[in-house]
């Protein structure tokens, strides 16, 4: 499959995202041929109102807000990594209130989930913390930013979460040199990503509210689909690169790993397997 250099926006996502817009599932959306970055966009839409409790209040009425872009042409991963996003791909970020301890775990397993749906019968892999993968190579990757704004009412700052998503829906671009593949390519099935975009907002909406009302679920999804349990990992933990075998993941969505002291909990940073000659 053959990318494309996309110079208008795709009118079945318009359309799709206006019955969105329609039926209340998103507030607002910002879509656009080229963007640097979905996430840049988005927190520069909300620092804008960062200094005023009134705007808040308005901002809140303009949430769940899509930011999308036919092109990124300056997509961050994690650690400032470039994500490439492909003329036949998704890139969005997704504007929500509040922003959950969870909510790694819970976008996670909706992008799994949304996969699944669209492209069955397969079946996705979870890369702690924030990996998407099919047959073992990675397909999605999800960046999750927090910015915290005046509250609209209580006095506390009001906390909102910018979702940033890139998924290889027809073909797959290098990542940093990394493989790749593509929810087509992996399935052998002809998906197109506004039918996966159409399936995939739902159901990141719905996991974030799952987060607080039926968090267990979420960590069970999680689980059944973590690529790295049983596996030998190394991982940095209090500023100390540490090995051992990965248990998966606790009540808290935090990666624990049992090595010679014992078991010890990853909270965050990078994660990989470990070849055992």
């Amino acid at each position: 499959m053959t990318s494309k250099t996309p110079s208008q926006l795709d009118e079945s996502i318009c359309r799709v995202t206006d019955a969105m817009i329609a039926c209340e599932v998103l507030a607002s959306r910002d879509y656009q041929v080229s963007m640097p970055s979905t996430n840049s966009v988005a927190l520069e839409w909300l620092g804008e109102q960062r200094g005023d409790s009134d705007a808040t209040a308005t901002l809140l009425s303009q949430t769940p807000r899509l930011v999308i872009a036919e092109s990124q042409t300056a997509g961050r991963g994690r650690r400032g990594r470039a994500w490439q996003a492909q003329g036949d791909g998704l890139a969005f970020s997704l504007v929500l209130a509040d922003c959950h301890p969870l909510l790694s775990i819970a976008v996670g397993v909706a992008v799994a989930e949304a996969i699944e749906h669209v492209a069955g019968p397969v079946r996705c892999g979870l890369k702690w913390p924030n990996d998407v993968a099919m047959g073992g190579t990675k397909v999605a990757g999800t960046l999750i930013e927090r910015i915290d704004l005046p509250s609209a009412a209580d006095g506390y700052p009001q906390p909102m979460s910018v979702i940033g998503i890139g998924l290889n829906v027809g073909s797959s671009p290098r990542l940093d040199g990394a493989q790749a593949t593509s929810v087509c390519e992996a399935s052998g099935k002809w998906v197109t990503r506004t039918e996966v975009l159409e399936e995939l907002l739902p159901a990141v909406m719905r996991n974030a509210v799952m987060c607080e009302s039926d968090p267990g679920e979420l960590l069970q999804s999680f689980r059944e689909r973590c690529v790295l349990t049983g596996e030998v990992i190394g991982c940095t933990i209090d500023g100390h690169i540490v090995q051992g075998r990965c248990e998966g993941i606790d009540d808290r969505g935090e990666l624990q790993v049992w090595t010679e002291a014992g078991m010890r909990v990853c909270r965050s940073g990078e994660v990989s397997r470990v070849r055992i000659s």
